[in-house]
């Protein structure tokens, strides 16, 4: 949704930023534009990559607690010097500092627009509603009269919603840290989403389009264009990002067209997202063979059985085929049932379902299981 921006000089007196997300086709063929606005509060202001530093380590502590403890945390334990750590930085009075204003910046920006409901399969209308409902940091009273002996976190309902439904493009948290140039943070989510949308192919971006995204100032001379940008291409480059970057005119001679090519490390990256597909569908050969322990198909199977038929029926939407989908708990493991559903998620944001998305989930299940 474009919540974080390039640090500048620039954004500290710009408290509002817009993004169109997305275009719907009604069926009389109007249609609807949908945007999102993010909205700063005048002490903290809009949040920037430094922010998305945290907000990765946030994620990546986040994914530990859940690994460890089996449940999500209500709230989240954010310790300081932890974040820090994870954040790539040294610890120190500045970054303590930060860390603070980082958990209130988020809390204080509101969301107004439409986010999309990975739950749903649409999109929710948020009116100001920020990424962190609720914080309490070090040292202030709980709502128990305890002291906080950390920082503590309560998550917005739209952010948690989306987790669960495994709608968060995976990174690569080492590589984001490497990173140096603001822009080139900002970039990496762009283009990797731009080529894996294109299959790999070279993914073209408006320069205007691409200043308004990140809150840069437009320049009209190329020369000044290129000292803007580059700094950020070179850096991808050296990664192996980025392969290759070209700026033409576009047609009405008012703007510049950047086309990127997609490196080596994304092509890497795919692979790798291939080959843990493959070892799922390995699983799903040796668990044909394997005995089960069988759903009976008159009752509402375990504990376990039962919430996953209700993740399959909240992203498909077809509850007259429970039985069928019971079958596929019991035929198929887990994790393959999870990658068949995050493909289908996908598939729909993109609009590529044809049919309908309880076909499209079967089909792609047994796809993964038989490639």
């Amino acid at each position: 949704m474009g919540y974080f921006t390039p640090s500048s000089t620039r954004i500290r007196e710009i408290l509002t930023k817009e993004k169109r997300i997305a275009e719907i086709t009604h069926s009389d063929g109007s249609i609807t534009i949908l945007k999102v606005r993010i909205l700063a509060s005048g002490e903290y202001g809009l949040p920037t990559t430094r922010d998305l530093d945290y907000y990765r380590a946030f994620l990546k502590l986040l994914e530990e607690t859940i690994s460890r403890d089996g449940v999500f945390p209500e709230p989240i334990r954010l310790p300081t010097k932890t974040l820090i750590h994870y954040a790539g930085k040294q610890v120190s009075q500045k970054e303590v500092r930060e860390v603070k204003n980082w958990i209130r910046r988020l809390h204080h920006t509101g969301i107004v627009g439409h986010v999309y409901n990975a739950q749903r399969g649409a999109y929710d209308e948020l009116s100001g509603e920020p990424l962190f409902a609720k914080y309490r940091l070090r040292g202030q009273r709980l709502e128990n009269n305890r002291m906080a002996e950390t920082n503590y976190v309560w998550l917005a309902s739209w952010f948690i919603k989306n987790y669960w439904h495994h709608y968060l493009r995976p990174i690569d948290f080492a590589f984001h840290k490497r990173l140096r140039k603001p822009i080139a943070k900002s970039l990496y989510p762009l283009l990797e989403t731009g080529w894996y949308a294109s299959n790999g192919q070279p993914y073209a971006k408006s320069y205007r389009d691409l200043c308004q995204e990140f809150l840069l100032t437009v320049h009209r001379a190329p020369s000044l264009i290129k000292q803007q940008l580059d700094p950020a291409h070179e850096e991808l480059y050296r990664e192996h990002f980025l392969a290759q970057w070209v700026y033409r005119k576009s047609t009405d001679k008012s703007d510049y067209i950047i086309t990127y090519w997609p490196g080596e490390k994304f092509f890497q990256d795919q692979q790798a997202r291939l080959e843990r597909r493959e070892r799922a569908a390995q699983l799903a050969k040796k668990a044909e063979t394997a005995s089960r322990p069988a759903l009976a198909a008159t009752t509402e199977g375990t504990l376990p059985s039962r919430y996953l038929l209700a993740e399959i029926l909240e992203v498909c939407g077809d509850r007259q085929n429970q039985a069928a989908y019971f079958r596929l708990i019991q035929h198929y493991p887990e994790d393959l049932i999870r990658m068949a559903l995050f493909e289908t998620q996908q598939a729909d944001r993109e609009g590529r379902i044809k049919k309908s998305k309880g076909a499209y989930f079967t089909d792609t299940l047994k796809r993964l299981a038989h490639p």
